[in-house]
């Protein structure tokens, strides 16, 4: 669900993508599914 989120295939990102949405759930806990596709492409794009 990562990769179709970002747009991208299997590599490295999808583990930093991963350990990124795990932080993020331990910081905030337990947050509805488009709140947490709505995080993960706005540290996509910090990423870029």
């Amino acid at each position: 669900e990562i990769m179709q989120a970002l747009g991208v295939g299997p590599g490295p990102v999808i583990g930093k993508a991963y350990a990124f949405l795990l932080e993020l759930r331990l910081e905030h806990g337990p947050m509805e599914h488009d709140a947490a596709v709505a995080a993960l492409k706005e540290w996509w794009a910090e990423q870029s």
